[in-house]
């Protein structure tokens, strides 16, 4: 059975090109545009893995990340949070409980590697 990953970003652009990059991969992919909707979705969803947009509206990849890391169920989850807002924001999500940070523009095979490697994946 795949494993699922959801995609947390208010870009529609890259929401959809890592849900076909994921899915071209052999990983489920769910989508979320904020993080109020990633909480709801990572908790209704169970995914194996979070690749989150830091900076979003509403609630942003921080926030979401600091909120999931309170719940036991979470407390484990790998979540890449991913910037194009340089360091500091990337220091300010791994503080808050993300596993790894990258920066924008990705290099999406690179992240798919980065994702297998933190599922136990890796060949």
């Amino acid at each position: 059975m795949p494993k699922t990953i959801l995609v947390v970003d208010d870009s529609t652009d890259t929401r959809e090109l890592l849900h076909f990059y994921f899915k071209s991969a052999g990983f489920d992919v769910i989508v979320a545009a904020d993080g109020g909707e990633g909480l709801y979705r990572a908790r209704a969803d169970r995914p194996d893995l979070i690749v989150t947009d830091i900076n979003m509206p509403n609630l942003d990849g921080i926030g979401m990340i600091r909120q999931l890391r309170e719940e036991a169920d979470f407390a484990d989850l790998p979540i890449i949070a991913v910037t194009a807002y340089g360091d500091e924001f990337a220091r300010q999500a791994v503080e808050a409980g993300a596993t790894a940070a990258a920066a924008k523009p990705m290099n999406l095979d690179s992240l798919v590697e980065q994702v297998k490697g933190l599922l136990g994946e890796s060949q």
